[in-house]
Formats: C-alpha cells, sequence, structure tokens
C-alpha cells in the first residue's frame, strides 16, 4: 500500500510540475482593450508580435526572454500593433464570392497568354483564397493564384503570374531566377516592392 501511495504521489507531483510549466510558459494580459497573448516557443530567437484576426495579438519569444521584457517590446511598439490589428478585419463572404467568379474568368486565361509568350509550361492551375500569399508554385509546377489578385491592378496580377511561372524554372530565389524574371519584366523589383506594401486583409 505504501508502494501504491508513493508511486501515485510521485505522478501527481510530475503531472503538477508539468502544469507549472506549462502555465509558466504562456501568459495573456489586456493592455487599452487589446488581449495579449504571450508565449514561449523553444525554437524562437527573437521576440515576435503577431496580430489576429480575431483581434487578439500574440507574441512569442524565446525561452530565456522574461515576460516583462516581451511586455516592454510590446508596449514599444503598440502605435504598430493598433494600426496592423485594424488591418486584420476579414474580407465579406460576398465580397469573396465575387472575387471567385471573376478570378476563374480572368487569371487561367491571362496565365496561359503569359505562359505562352514568355515560353513557360506548367501544369494545373489552382484559385485560392489565401491569407497572406499572392501566389506559389509546386514542385511538380502546379500554380497556386490569389483570388483576390482581382481586386489589384493588372500590372500585380502579371508580376505575381510570372513570378510563378518562373519558378517552373528555378524553384528557389536566387540570382538566377531574378535575372530570368527581369528579362521578361524589367520593372518586376519595383513591382514587387509596392506589391509587398499591400496587404490581402486591407482589401475588403
Amino acid at each position: 500500500m505504501k508502494l501504491f501511495n508513493l508511486i501515485f504521489n510521485k505522478a501527481e507531483d510530475e503531472a503538477k510540475k508539468l502544469k507549472k510549466q506549462k502555465k509558466s510558459t504562456q501568459k495573456t494580459e489586456n493592455i487599452n482593450g487589446i488581449f495579449i497573448i504571450y508565449k514561449k516557443h523553444p525554437f524562437s530567437k527573437h521576440i515576435r508580435i503577431t496580430p489576429k484576426v480575431n483581434g487578439e495579438v500574440l507574441v512569442t519569444l524565446p525561452k530565456r526572454v522574461s515576460f516583462d521584457c516581451a511586455k516592454d517590446f510590446v508596449i514599444k511598439n503598440f502605435e504598430w500593433i493598433k494600426e496592423n490589428i485594424n488591418s486584420k478585419k476579414p474580407v465579406p463572404l460576398d465580397i469573396i464570392e465575387q472575387r471567385r467568379k471573376l478570378a476563374h474568368k480572368i487569371l487561367p486565361k491571362r496565365l496561359d497568354e503569359m505562359a505562352q509568350k514568355f515560353g513557360f509550361k506548367y501544369r494545373k492551375l489552382f484559385i485560392k483564397n489565401q491569407k497572406t500569399v499572392w501566389g506559389s508554385c509546386s514542385y511538380r509546377n502546379n500554380i497556386n493564384l490569389n483570388l483576390n489578385l482581382v481586386a489589384l491592378d493588372d500590372e500585380f496580377i502579371d508580376y505575381v503570374i510570372l513570378h510563378e511561372l518562373t519558378h517552373t524554372v528555378h524553384k528557389n530565389h536566387q540570382q538566377a531566377f531574378y535575372n530570368l524574371l527581369t528579362k521578361n519584366m524589367p520593372d518586376a523589383l519595383e513591382i514587387q516592392k509596392r506589391l509587398k506594401k499591400i496587404k490581402i486583409s486591407s482589401l475588403a
């Protein structure tokens, strides 16, 4: 009986210890009406602030960094946080459906035109409602395009399409990729710079 109690108590102590450790890796607080979630992550090298669509803010930090230090970082960047939370509002469903129909009408045709013009080949096209990227190209040369592209000017659409078509030849972003991209679109880097300033969630 004593042995059972010893084993049981040890297991209970371990469970409490794990629970305490878990609690110590996460903390939440409300700063001026904004709900902040702090999470320590074993692979984090820096403090990172990520505004969420639901209005919350996730702050990931290395294990060695204290929560007080992370809070100071949040307060220092609080104006940026407020601006980016406001830009994280989800796009209304009716607008998404309108863009989806328009995207299926415009993007496949434009992709084919540019592939033929510049001599690229791809396998399939998928049109998706992606939250963070305008396009991507798989290793099998399947191309994904964001349906929200149709809310942008034609130069941005052409840039994203050509960018992904270039990935059918060069899978990374090394110099050979950019040499081919700018050969076919000389102002590609300037368009890329402007496109990076446009947030998908701001297109509502």
